[in-house]
């Protein structure tokens, strides 16, 4: 009788599900949730996610995780006031978030880092870089807002507009149906867990309370960003509407070392997916060259040879955006 059984070269581990979700408690008694995705001996990213997101919500950028790990990019995030697991507190903003970030910063005992903001998470990001400039490494900023601009005024934030979102979480996550995200497997119904989590993994039942008092304080000003020296990149499509261009040359005149503005023609608010490989490659190398892929695979290219690349049948970013 002949041996029927097979044999497999063997999973020695098991593949992750998304970030872990770890906690810790401040001196102050304050409860922080975070991640933190990688060796401590790579290179340190901070990601901060858009308005409403947990901490959990990186996970929605890791169809790109083998990339990042061949590139060594370490990524920790904290999870922001009221939102998913951490508790509401009304007298806390920014300028305390940053102070929280920054403590455990030293805990996890992270000399230098990057800073990744997108969408909502700009005002966060910036006040950590000015809290701590000499900590920063490079500042990386995609469709990301700033405070208002006058010339474009936003509907009023209300107690009833704000419901309506955290009660109906899924509508906060909707792409247009020519996005590129829908490329990307599972993406749509991992927003939608993200967006139920956001609102109502405590228990909290959609409360609009934590969400409108981050949009009330999105009217404040911008801290001093001039004694932040690391270089700077900026990342934003031509048709943004949520976010538009005009937000790019608001933050590129509060800081003085922008090494590279990326101006996706015809793009919208999800360039932070469509391009968040090459986010992760201006990380690593702190660089000015193009991520492009052919036929031939992957590699970083000067800027002035990306026309002629794209002309030879050639795309932006990994293997799996190939049109």
């Amino acid at each position: 009788m002949s041996d029927t059984s097979l044999s497999f070269a063997g999973q020695r581990a098991f593949d992750p599900l998304g970030p872990t979700v770890l906690s810790t408690t401040t001196p102050e008694g304050r409860g922080l949730h975070y991640i933190d995705e990688g060796d401590p001996s790579w290179t340190t990213l901070v990601f901060f996610g858009g308005a409403g997101t947990t901490v959990r919500a990186f996970g929605l950028l890791e169809f790109a995780r083998t990339f990042r790990q061949e590139l060594k990019v370490r990524v920790i995030s904290v999870e922001r006031n009221g939102l998913g697991q951490t508790e509401f507190d009304p007298a806390y903003g920014p300028t305390e978030y940053a102070a929280d970030v920054h403590w455990l910063l030293d805990k996890l005992e992270v000399e230098t880092c990057s800073l990744i903001s997108i969408s909502g998470g700009g005002p966060y990001s910036a006040e950590v870089a000015a809290m701590r400039p000499e900590r920063i490494r490079s500042f990386h900023i995609a469709c990301a807002f700033s405070s208002q601009l006058t010339d474009h005024p936003r509907l009023p934030v209300t107690e009833e507009s704000v419901r309506a979102l955290t009660t109906d979480p899924v509508s906060w996550w909707r792409y247009t149906g020519d996005s590129p995200v829908h490329r990307i497997p599972g993406f749509a119904d991992s927003t939608y867990e993200e967006a139920v989590r956001e609102f109502f993994v405590r228990g909290q039942m959609g409360d609009p309370a934590p969400l409108l008092h981050a949009m009330e304080l999105r009217n404040r000003s911008l801290p001093d960003l001039s004694a932040v020296t690391a270089p700077v990149y900026l990342y934003w499509g031509t048709e943004d509407a949520a976010v538009p261009i005009a937000y790019m040359e608001h933050w590129a005149s509060l800081l003085s070392n922008v090494r590279a503005r990326r101006v996706y023609e015809g793009e919208g608010h999800d360039v932070q997916y469509r391009h968040w490989d090459q986010i992760i490659a201006d990380v690593a190398t702190l660089d000015d060259k193009i991520l492009i892929s052919d036929a031939d695979g992957t590699r970083l290219i000067d800027g002035s040879a990306v026309p002629a690349a794209l002309e030879n049948g050639g795309w932006l970013g990994l293997q799996p955006w190939k049109p």
